[in-house]
């Protein structure tokens, strides 16, 4: 059983009213009117609500030292953490810059809130002519699929149903005008593309960590390939300097070398003049049944963060005194980006380094500790850290702050350049940004600091790597599996880990499953943190829809759309894998915690379920369908152990009068 925090002193207002008034006889005998009207208790309820608000703040005092023995222990409030957005940019054709610079800020305008401002991660030279046309060529035919890969959501495969030797994809890019040509050249030195995949193909498949310290081989050798001007018969090699998309099976980037000179031809079935690519199948196969798929392909496109960089920032000057406190003007602050200088006159500027504590440091140890959270810097007392002279200044050469749940920002918001962009004619991001975070609150905190404290940061048990894949980020519930192999279900592989985990969602998301970013996040911060021998896997829960059918009997007197919305409500929230509530200020007919991994489902539960519904008398019929096909109410749904159940969106309830006997 966890230890709650005492209260020093459990008397509340009207206890001590009371208390006050079985004194008044003894010293003030006269006094007999007990009522509100008389100015004596209006004053006594004056005194017992400073004395409340004395009693309060005694009671707060066990917390206060709760969260000053988590900090001696080294937990701190984590915080804010920055939300990304891959944005594509469209050069004008005539423009002498043609190029996006490294931490670039753009602007987006959430429909409510504030503007959240963006910057690039990396420069960005741009293609000059527009992506225009797309072409599939499958070993046998031609299909154009321009539409396809314009409009997000329409998926097609890039090389064919049936991918073989010679399949290709064409991009083709309008040149300008023949009458409008346009000095120097139409693509740099080089490209850059991204690879967006469907994001239903993405949600909750099982990724292994151990292959985000090196891209897997891929299946396939693509060449891609361009017509030169001196010679537009033929097709001329590019090199692929990165491929983060290994041949088109993920979501990333594709580097690749710019052409020097290219024509303009006509290829097959786009009639019109083009500035073709070709990505071209040249050796090698994709094992059956995993032809790639994508969303669509992207040129110009760079990955940007909810961060604002600052430089040259002037933080203050030293008095020379012991455990001097300073405060940044932006907070929060991404640690590892401050970069802090102290400088004096006649002396070269030094850097100073950032430490976790001073336990280690020296008197003359150039250290400091950052408090991300509030911009806070301390500094050493001279026995250990050293303490800046006094008259120097101390500056900030560059630190990056922001981040935060407001980077979230939605499809097609990300549109306004603060950077003096020359060469851009538009930008947009055509996936949400994700991955934004707000400071970790306190609750939160005292709630998790007993599970972290048990698995030091390690991951040991499969307590710890549930623990620990709660603190990656936007992670609401997660369970580990030990000797489960996700190619291998229902086999037990030694030295194998798999970490389920549900992403914490808005309600209209029934059946929530962690995004291939929020997966790649929790991999690198678990895989950072496991047994060198043990083979982890990250992958999101196996839903099964739970749909109902019942006959309610209500009170005559009762709306019965109100009863049969109620009735469908409280089964939904007895489903919820995250126990949410579906109807502000209506109780709830689930548990807080949610429906737990690999819990079965019993129907007949579902009786005390309804009857728990106001002006529900009883329920004479119940059928249970799961994932569309019938189930006896008397059999259990088993649920396996990375598995979940939801509530359907189109539960059947009939509600009629009772009938009175």
């Amino acid at each position: 059983m966890p230890l709650e925090a005492p209260e020093l002193d459990i008397r509340k207002f009207e206890d001590l009213v009371r208390e006050a008034q079985l004194r008044i006889p003894r010293y003030a005998p006269e006094w007999t009117d007990y009522n509100e009207s008389d100015p004596g208790i209006t004053l006594v309820q004056l005194f017992v609500w400073l004395t409340e608000m004395m009693l309060y703040q005694m009671n707060r005092v066990p917390e206060r030292n709760y969260l000053k023995f988590l900090q001696l222990l080294g937990m701190e409030l984590q915080p804010a953490q920055a939300a990304t957005a891959h944005l594509t940019f469209t050069a004008k054709p005539d423009a002498a810059v043609e190029s996006v610079p490294r931490r670039a800020q753009l602007q987006a305008q959430p429909p409510e809130g504030s503007p959240v401002i963006f910057e690039t991660r990396e420069g960005l030279d741009l293609i000059r002519p527009p992506l225009v046309d797309v072409q599939v060529f499958d070993g046998a035919a031609f299909s154009v699929l321009s539409a396809a890969n314009r409009t997000p959501g329409t998926t097609f495969p890039p090389l064919g149903w049936l991918p073989q030797l010679g399949s290709a994809l064409y991009l083709g890019f309008e040149p300008p005008p023949p009458d409008k040509p346009v000095a120097g050249r139409a693509f740099p030195q080089e490209m850059r593309f991204r690879v967006f995949l469907p994001l239903a193909a993405q949600a909750g498949q099982p990724v292994s960590c151990r292959e985000h310290q090196a891209l897997p081989a891929p299946p396939v050798t693509l060449v891609w390939e361009y017509r030169p001007a001196s010679d537009p018969t033929r097709w001329r090699r590019l090199s692929v300097f990165k491929d983060d998309s290994v041949a088109f099976t993920r979501e990333g980037y594709i580097n690749v070398e710019g052409p020097q000179e290219i024509a303009a031809t006509v290829e097959e079935k786009i009639a019109e003049p083009r500035y073709w690519l070709r990505v071209r199948l040249a050796a090698g196969s994709y094992p059956a049944g995993q032809t790639p798929v994508i969303d669509f392909i992207r040129p110009n496109t760079v990955e940007a963060e909810s961060l604002v960089t600052v430089r040259d920032e002037f933080v203050g000057e030293s008095e020379g005194l012991p455990d001097q406190v300073f405060t940044l003007r932006r907070a929060p602050v991404q640690p590892d980006s401050l970069e802090l200088v102290v400088e004096q006159a006649n002396v070269e500027p030094q850097t100073w380094e950032r430490v976790q504590d001073f336990l280690s440091s020296g008197p003359e140890d150039q250290h400091y500790l950052l408090n991300a959270t509030r911009g806070e810097l301390t500094f050493g007392d001279g026995q250990r850290g050293l303490i800046p002279p006094a008259g120097v200044e101390i500056i900030a050469r560059q630190y990056l702050s922001g981040g935060g749940g407001a980077g979230n920002v939605g499809p097609g918001l990300i549109t306004t350049p603060l950077t003096s962009l020359v060469g851009v004619d538009k930008v947009t991001n055509e996936r949400p940004a994700t991955g934004g975070r707000d400071e970790q609150d306190v609750e939160t905190l005292k709630e998790r600091a007993p599970r972290l404290l048990r698995s030091r940061d390690r991951a040991i048990t499969a307590e710890d790597y549930a623990a620990l894949a709660a603190e990656a980020g936007e992670v609401r519930k997660a369970t580990a599996i030990a000797l489960a192999h996700p190619d291998h279900p229902g086999s037990e592989v030694p030295g194998a880990v798999t970490v389920v985990i549900v992403p914490d969602a808005k309600i209209e998301d029934r059946a929530p499953k962690p995004s291939a970013d929020l997966i790649t996040r929790v991999c690198e911060y678990l895989d950072a943190r496991r047994l060198l021998t043990t083979e982890l896997y990250v992958k999101g829960p196996e839903y099964q829809a739970i749909k109902i059918e019942a006959r309610v009997e209500a009170r005559a007197y009762a709306a019965f759309d109100t009863v049969a919305r109620n009735v469908a409500r409280a089964i939904n929230e007895y489903l919820d894998p995250l126990g949410r509530r579906l109807e502000e200020g209506a109780p709830s007919g689930g548990s807080s915690a949610g429906w737990d991994f690999g819990r079965d489902f019993f129907p007949t539960n579902l009786f005390s379920v309804i009857l728990g519904v106001a002006d529900v008398v009883s329920v004479p019929y119940l059928a249970v369908r799961v994932d569309g096909k019938p189930h006896e109410v008397h059999e259990p749904v088993r649920v396996g152990r990375d598995g979940m159940l939801y509530g359907s969106p189109e539960h059947e309830i009939t509600v009629v009068p009772t009938v009175d006997l």
